[in-house]
């Protein structure tokens, strides 16, 4: 399992969580879903676990990309 650009690139403010998926103990590739950002770790979004590039919301991302660009 190797991560692509888009895991760590946000392109047009959007990219693919980066998070490892696992299935009966082998790697069954990654997440994919929506990625805003880097995990925050704010809220009740805390996710723990490695994340090596873009997160989700359910693994620690920000929610919405609108979220993302208020930042700096």
């Amino acid at each position: 399992m190797n991560c692509s650009k888009h895991h760590f690139e946000l392109i047009n403010g959007q990219g693919k969580c980066s998070v490892p998926m696992w299935r009966n103990g082998m790697p069954a590739g990654f997440c994919d879903a929506d990625a805003f950002g880097t995990p925050t770790n704010e809220g009740e979004t805390r996710y723990s676990r490695y994340v090596p590039g873009l997160a989700c919301y359910t693994h620690g991302g920000p929610k919405s990309k609108a979220v993302n660009e208020g930042r700096k």
